[in-house]
């Protein structure tokens, strides 16, 4: 079976300055992990829940264009499709409010994602990311919980989403014993410094060195803005160049973060070297901070500069 790439949590739509767009981290890296694998050879797929609205509506118009499986995207006739209010500062960083009590925090273990996690359990290498935010309601908690224990041999990628609503150190310690490779970002580093009384750098390379020995991890990667990714397995490093691309109007970074992603997780089941993870998580977090929004479709031009 080929490689099964998925992400799990919050499909939302992003209200942004410029008007509503399709996002949610785990939506967005499945897209992008769905382009990925329709070029590299895998499959991809999304654990959600959203509701049966306007909103809802819009989410599936571009789910369906994709290659994206959507077996596990599951409908709730009660609560409403969630939704985050974003705000950009004047370089484009975005900053979020977002809707509680909605439809991704009532994800349920049906038999659909069941299936989904035995499929991956049963493929030649597969990846799951999952961040922080899904886990502040206990319903869609016990689910990851419940499809993280379902696939042991699976990669498990943690995305923290350490951003208001903060998560408990309790859930941020779980996860973290959960994962095999950390996503975050410089400031979420030295976040975890602070609770886990770590010493601290500026740079964040001690951090991460500290985290892998506390919690087991294979590896840390992390983004530093227009600086780029950095791989960290132990206290080797690795980066690559970042490159320039032509911004199209109301071009914003939502959605960079997890381009990276997705190339961190095709490359890990694919088995590239990190040099080449980082380079193209460097060209897909590029080119999505050069769009408007979070879903753009990859251009074929990235697709073959990633080949």
């Amino acid at each position: 079976m080929a490689p099964v790439v998925i992400g799990f949590g919050e499909a939302l739509i992003d209200k942004l300055p410029s008007g509503e767009v399709v996002g949610g981290a785990p939506l967005n890296f499945s897209l992008r992990a769905a382009e990925l694998g329709d070029f590299f050879g895998c499959e991809a797929a999304i654990v959600t829940r959203i509701g049966r609205d306007r909103y809802a509506e819009m989410i599936l118009e571009r789910l369906r264009a994709s290659k994206l499986d959507l077996s596990a995207v599951q409908f709730d006739a009660v609560l409403p499709t969630g939704f985050v209010d974003v705000s950009l500062d004047p370089q484009g960083q975005p900053s979020y409010t977002i809707g509680r009590n909605v439809a991704w925090d009532a994800i349920e273990f049906d038999a659909a994602t069941r299936d989904l996690a035995a499929r991956a359990s049963a493929s030649q290498t597969s990846a799951i990311c999952f961040g922080t935010l899904v886990q502040l309601d206990q319903r869609s908690r016990a689910t990851l919980l419940q499809f993280l224990a379902a696939v042991p041999s699976t990669i498990k990628i943690l995305d923290l989403n350490l951003r208001h609503p903060l998560p408990s150190r309790e859930i941020v310690t779980v996860s973290l014993k959960l994962a095999d490779v950390l996503k975050c970002n410089l400031e979420e580093l030295q976040q975890l410094a602070a609770w886990f009384e770590l010493k601290e750098r500026s740079d964040g390379s001690e951090i991460a060195e500290q985290l892998q020995l506390q919690f087991n991890l294979q590896a840390v990667f992390w983004t530093r803005g227009a600086e780029g990714c950095c791989w960290q397995a132990g206290a080797e490093q690795v980066v690559a160049e970042v490159p320039s691309l032509t911004a199209a109007p109301n071009a914003d970074s939502v959605g960079a973060g997890d381009a990276a992603s997705a190339a961190l997780a095709i490359g890990l089941v694919l088995n590239w070297p990190p040099h080449r993870i980082v380079a193209a998580a460097n060209l897909c977090g590029a080119f999505a901070a050069s769009r408007r929004g979070a879903t753009t479709p990859l251009s074929q031009a990235v697709l073959e500069r990633l080949s």
